[in-house]
């Protein structure tokens, strides 16, 4: 099973209440800020999921989604409304969680993008 989750987020809050969650749902939190971090990271680590700001001071978050694939994308952001929302969606992004995030809505999301995920690998994996 994937055990690591990426988290891209610049805002110390934030970041800080997704660490959290990650880590109550028994996953590893990793660490970055921008998008060189993530692309090797990503080249370091099978990942169950990412979050990513949609402020990171060195990329626009659909870069992040393109570099992650197959790996959900699920994007933060500072904004609680429709068009930022779709906007995220239409990039490829998994979901979109307004910050300051929820807990039980992030852990909700999370464990949505899990399965997908997983049941992306085994699809994949029965195909070959």
């Amino acid at each position: 099973m994937l055990r690591s989750v990426l988290i891209l987020c610049p805002e110390g809050e934030n970041r800080n209440k997704i660490v959290a969650t990650v880590r109550r749902c028994g996953l590893d939190p990793l660490l970055g800020s921008n998008y060189r971090e993530a692309r090797d990271l990503l080249g370091l680590h099978n990942l169950a999921a990412a979050f990513c700001s949609d402020t990171l001071e060195d990329a626009a978050y659909p870069q992040i989604i393109e570099a992650a694939k197959p790996v959900p994308v699920i994007v933060l952001s500072r904004f609680a409304e429709w068009g930022p929302y779709l906007a995220a969606l239409a990039a490829g992004a998994f979901d979109y969680i307004p910050c300051p995030p929820e807990p039980r809505e992030v852990e909700r999301i999370l464990s949505s993008a899990i399965r997908e995920h997983s049941g992306l690998q085994t699809l994949d994996a029965s195909a070959a």
